[in-house]
């Protein structure tokens, strides 16, 4: 279990997280909302250990994640961020094969190796893109090879970072589409933060709602994404309607008085 216990942090002189403790439900899909500087991004990095808490502890599996050697981290915690950087002349099939770092040695890399990084790439849909270099490809197929690659790490925990922000709407759902699919058949557990609220209900087996450094709610997506949390923490006015496919949240696009 990765769980932050009586973490604190601070910007300079302003304190964002006091003795803020969390703990990620394994082998579901959390989600992380909340208005813009409401700490999202602060936890994530806190939780991924780009930056470390002033005081309290991070552990996983009842360890301190700064005790972990990176190799040993990067066995069970992979990473896919916002934005990613562009390798103009690395084909596809050598970004994805980086994931297998961690488990090379003065030996080499691995045996089997190749057979997991084809099976992942065919997973993906990105089998046929092998020599392709990263920089031709589309907004929705770099995306997916930045996940094949931390696939590759054969993580037990996933993060990403507001995973659909440079995607169109179609590569959005398709992309969270396979988010739920992977969660289910390697029971991964997935943490990730997203801005669209509808999103967050469709694929979500947890919710939690951040606001000034705090949790104002955490459940299940109904329980936490209700009209009345989003007035209150996002100061818009909304309305939620049932359809076939479930709970819809309409924004009425007017800021609350």
């Amino acid at each position: 279990m990765l769980k932050a216990s009586q973490i604190d942090f601070s910007y300079g002189s302003k304190q964002l997280f006091n003795q803020f403790s969390l703990s990620l439900q394994e082998h579901q899909i959390t989600t992380l909302i909340g208005p813009n500087g409401s700490g999202k991004s602060t936890l994530f990095r806190l939780l991924t250990r780009a930056i470390r808490p002033s005081a309290g502890t991070i552990t996983l599996d009842g360890q301190d994640i700064w005790q972990l050697a990176a190799k040993d981290f990067a066995k069970k915690v992979a990473i896919v961020h916002q934005q990613n950087q562009l390798y103009d002349q690395i084909t596809v099939k050598e970004r994805v094969k980086m994931g297998r770092l961690p488990y090379h040695s003065l030996m080499g890399d691995e045996e089997n190796g190749s057979a997991r990084l084809q099976q992942i790439m065919q997973e993906l849909e990105i089998a046929d893109l092998a020599d392709k270099f990263i920089a031709q490809l589309s907004g929705g197929q770099q995306q997916r090879v930045w996940l094949a690659t931390a696939l590759a790490q054969e993580p037990e925990y996933l993060f990403l970072d507001e995973p659909t922000t440079y995607l169109d709407l179609h590569f959005q759902y398709r992309f969270l589409d396979l988010v739920k699919k992977l969660n289910r058949k390697q029971n991964l557990t997935i943490c990730m933060i997203l801005h669209d609220l509808n999103q967050a209900l469709q694929y979500s087996n947890q919710v939690i709602l951040l606001n000034q450094g705090r949790i104002q709610k955490q459940g299940r997506p109904e329980e936490v994404i209700t009209a009345q949390t989003i007035r209150q923490n996002f100061g818009i006015d909304c309305e939620m309607i049932e359809t076939e496919q479930g709970k819809v949240l309409l924004m009425a696009g007017s800021e609350a008085k």
